[in-house]
């Protein structure tokens, strides 16, 4: 009962902001808790406690990765994987056993909420990773009925694990296994070099069963979405919806300790409105700035950190129209769109112009002939050729205003005498129409971001003959020669071993053209001049703890 009554007090923490969110509209951090901190804005889209239910090519909030530790994590500067939870991994000669070695004493988080009693163990991996897998027996999913009863805002479907599904990992993962209290194995269905990087992904977080289990006897297991409990260097201590999120330092955490005792993220404003607390001294970082807002920043003010974004900004051929099954006209679409100008215009030199349909981040090979720009006005087009394009309204890394970007490909293929139809959609409503079979678009403005290094992982998501249909390819293109040649990549251990199948997909994705990469997009945040040691990495992860102010 202690548990019911921790969860009523902070469900009505929770409500009273809820229900005065007029008076938070534009607030101000709280004098007391900038003493001894450091404020990170950044934007609240896509933002859950929970990475494990986030949508699939969404960028998780910096927040759960300060929160959350993985088995094993990517180090973007060594290019490898690197120890976490497991101090080390084995690969089985054949290729289909992965056995995960754990630290000993490693402890979660002693919260308002929940006090363990006991240390990191084999049982809190298997629970984490069963329960993405949809095999937790031992936790009965919420009833429909109660989920509606109860549902808070930030509590997806329970069932619902999209990144998971979208990679198909029930399928490859076979077993999982504990041999030993702090031993895991993991058996495969098949030899698959793209398990390791799935692992080591945002989405990847090991969660308390003995948390989960408290929860589920209390009847609120819902709480393991709202009030994380993990192993990370910092902890949440309070939040408030839209407005901020304060951390403090974990001080039994096994690794390296934090550096800022109170760490604030500020989720309060637009991309504009962060820049001018940025420039008001209201935020000591900045994500997601404004590209135009970059140049009027003076030496004295602060500095730009930037890295090569492993996102792209797509438009999407919808191959279950038959105009669009026309290769010429997709042809000429792609030909008569000036990447360079969009890039220039829309992110002022942040952004770069892609060669591939895989960012730069993922795959180093170019060819700078690939979808040159060569706007074709002789031929007059047919009355046919007028196009319905939808714009999912909501900003992302890979672009910062959509229905912008919309707009200018519309102008771009009225030169060409293509007319083009501009609907804005909701993500909701996209998915709601795909369901159907009423999504009546002829192209789409998407896009994509990679949370790993895994080249096979970010193409099938997009491409792949099993997400036809899905809210991911968005193409609903299906090439059984792509899904082989993948097939075979994934195979490959070796990554040079791996370039070949690249090599030709890239060929042939060209060629067919379900879909035209339009830009990869930096990934940048401002910096007080006080503030050092930052980074961050193609994905958008920064390890708040290694920041120090001077």
């Amino acid at each position: 009962m202690k548990t019911v009554r921790q969860a009523v007090r902070f469900c009505g923490f929770f409500a009273i902001f809820l229900a005065n969110l007029p008076a938070y509209a534009s607030p101000k951090i709280p004098q007391p808790l900038l003493k001894d901190s450091l404020v990170y804005c950044t934007s609240a889209s896509g933002f859950s406690f929970n990475p494990q239910k986030a949508d699939a090519g969404s960028n998780m909030n910096v927040v759960t990765e300060q929160i959350y530790d993985k088995l094993i994590e990517f180090d973007p500067v060594q290019n490898r994987l690197k120890p976490a939870l497991a101090e080390r991994f084995e690969v089985s000669e054949d290729g289909l056993t992965i056995t995960f070695y754990l630290r000993k004493k490693v402890s979660f988080h002693h919260t308002k909420w929940f006090t363990p009693t006991r240390y990191l163990t084999s049982e809190d991996v298997l629970f984490s990773l069963n329960r993405v897998l949809g095999k937790v027996d031992e936790l009965p999913e919420l009833n429909q009925e109660v989920t509606q009863k109860i549902r808070h805002p930030m509590t997806a479907d329970r069932a619902h694990f999209s990144y998971f599904e979208s990679i198909d990992l029930r399928n490859k993962i076979a077993t999982v296994s504990a041999p030993s209290a702090h031993m895991v194995k993991i058996k495969l269905s098949e030899p698959d070099s793209s398990i390791l990087a799935h692992l080591a992904s945002q989405y990847a977080v090991i969660l308390s069963k003995e948390y989960a289990l408290q929860l589920n006897a209390d009847e609120n297991l819902m709480q393991l979405d709202i009030l994380p409990v993990g192993t990370g260097v910092y902890q949440l201590e309070n939040y408030v919806q839209n407005d901020f999120v304060r951390l403090q330092p974990n001080p039994r955490y096994w690794g390296e300790k934090a550096n800022i005792g109170n760490m604030v993220v500020d989720f309060s404003t637009s991309g504009t409105g962060r820049m001018a607390k940025f420039m008001n001294k209201e935020c000591d970082i900045s994500a997601f700035p404004e590209p135009s807002q970059i140049a009027s920043l003076k030496k004295e003010q602060g500095y730009v950190v930037e890295t090569a974004g492993a996102n792209l900004a797509f438009l999407a051929f919808n191959f279950q129209k038959d105009k669009i099954k026309d290769p010429a006209l997709r042809q000429k679409i792609a030909q008569s769109i000036d990447r360079e100008r969009l890039a220039r215009i829309l992110f002022y030199g942040v952004a770069d112009i892609p060669q591939n349909v895989l960012p730069k981040a993922l795959y180093q090979e170019a060819n700078p002939t690939s979808y040159p720009y060569q706007p074709d006005i002789r031929k007059k087009n047919a009355e046919s050729d007028r196009l319905i394009l939808w714009v999912i309204d909501e900003k992302r890394v890979y672009n910062l205003h959509p229905l912008k970007m919309a707009e200018y490909i519309r102008s771009e293929l009225g030169k060409v005498e293509i007319e083009i139809d501009v609907r804005q959609v909701s993500r909701a409503y996209l998915i709601q129409q795909l369901e159907k079979g009423t999504a009546d678009y002829d192209l789409i403005l998407s896009g994509w971001l990679a949370n790993n290094f895994d080249p096979d992982s970010f193409l099938s998501s997009i491409l792949s003959c099993r997400l036809k249909d899905a809210v991911t390819n968005l193409s609903n293109w299906c090439s059984l020669e792509f899904d082989e040649l993948l097939n075979q990549a994934e195979k490959e251990s070796d990554p040079n071993l791996r370039l070949p199948y690249y090599r030709q997909i890239q060929a042939l994705l060209e060629e067919r053209l379900p879909l035209f990469p339009l830009l990869n997009v930096k990934r940048l945040l401002v910096v007080n001049n006080a503030v050092e040691n930052v980074k961050i990495s193609p994905f958008g992860q920064v390890e708040l703890s290694k920041i120090k102010v001077k």
